[in-house]
């Protein structure tokens, strides 16, 4: 008997590692330990793409889909590309991504938690937003990092230190402890490549904040990460200040090319009249780099398209 039990060992040692294994990823990923098969599938093996029929993608996510389920959801709203919505509805668009979330999907978490914290498509609701914002978050979803500070940024504006007051000194502190989680958030946010907490992180550095001692070099930094991501807010400041100098230092050949760049992604008249204007002032070798720096920059944006479709095809 002990012999048998001796020849048995390595097999007995791989199956309690294997099951070892099963349960650690079965933790890991949030799934029944009967679903992971179909996880699997979902995440490595499935080739579902963004453009599939919409009947094909209804198919798959009334089948538990969970990446099905997000791009039926995106298809119904502005944010998916022109050629690939659907419709635009919001009622259909927040009831899959729900599924989806509640498929363990990570971004769809993170939506469903904006949609909560805007009240998109539902009733706002800040305490669901945090803990759907949450849950993204603790897989590693940069969206789930930025609604986080989002929520923690508007409960600090909310609180409004009366000078002479009793409590003053406690709000001010309540006030300062909620900013520095937000900038903790965007920060991670940031790391993660969102343009929004890349933005945010720049105009803290801009005003002085929790942690976030005044810097203006290190808020245009913030900035130019937030505009190669296509960021038009981002894109536009670097534009303005470039061109009057403010924080930071004057320079006509980068807000002619962020100028001509914001032009590029938005196609807004009054951007080709301020650089019509601005073209006046500027020497023509000037113009001429500046609009070699826009060639650059446009280059290494990522297109109307692609930025759509990134939405789309998400880290899980």
């Amino acid at each position: 008997m002990r012999r048998k039990l001796l020849r048995l060992r390595p097999y007995l040692i791989a199956a309690a590692v294997g099951t070892i294994l099963i349960v650690d990823l079965s933790n890991q990923w949030e799934v029944p330990i009967a679903q992971l098969p179909n996880e699997l599938h979902d995440r490595y093996v499935s080739e579902l793409k963004a453009d599939a029929k919409p009947a094909d993608l209804l198919k798959l996510a009334e089948g538990g889909n969970s990446q099905a389920q997000y791009i039926y959801a995106l298809r119904h709203t502005t944010y998916a590309p022109a050629e690939l919505q659907i419709r635009e509805d919001q009622k259909v668009a927040y009831t899959w991504m729900q599924k989806a979330a509640e498929n363990r999907h990570a971004r769809a978490m993170a939506v469903v938690a904006l949609y909560f914290a805007r009240g998109l498509g539902v009733a706002k609701d800040e305490t669901k937003a945090a803990e759907w914002a949450t849950k993204a978050a603790d897989k590693g979803q940069p969206m789930g990092y930025r609604v986080l500070g989002d929520l923690a940024k508007a409960k600090a504006d909310a609180i409004k230190p009366t000078k002479g007051a009793p409590d003053s000194a406690k709000q001010q502190a309540d006030r300062d402890l909620l900013l520095d989680e937000a900038y903790k958030q965007y920060l991670r946010g940031a790391n993660a490549g969102d343009r929004h907490s890349l933005r945010e992180l720049a105009k803290a550095y801009e005003t002085g904040q929790p942690g976030l001692p005044q810097n203006y070099r290190l808020a245009v930094e913030y900035y130019t990460r937030a505009a190669a991501r296509r960021d038009g807010k981002s894109i536009r400041i670097l534009a303005e200040r470039h061109e009057s100098g403010e924080k930071t230092p004057k320079d006509l050949q980068q807000a002619y090319a962020w100028r001509l760049v914001l032009i590029e992604i938005e196609d807004n008249p009054e951007d080709v009249a301020k650089l019509g204007e601005l073209e006046k002032k500027m020497k023509l070798e000037d113009v001429q780099a500046g609009q070699e720096l826009a060639i650059k920059l446009i280059k290494d944006l990522p297109s109307e398209s692609a930025d759509a479709l990134a939405r789309l095809n998400p880290g899980r």
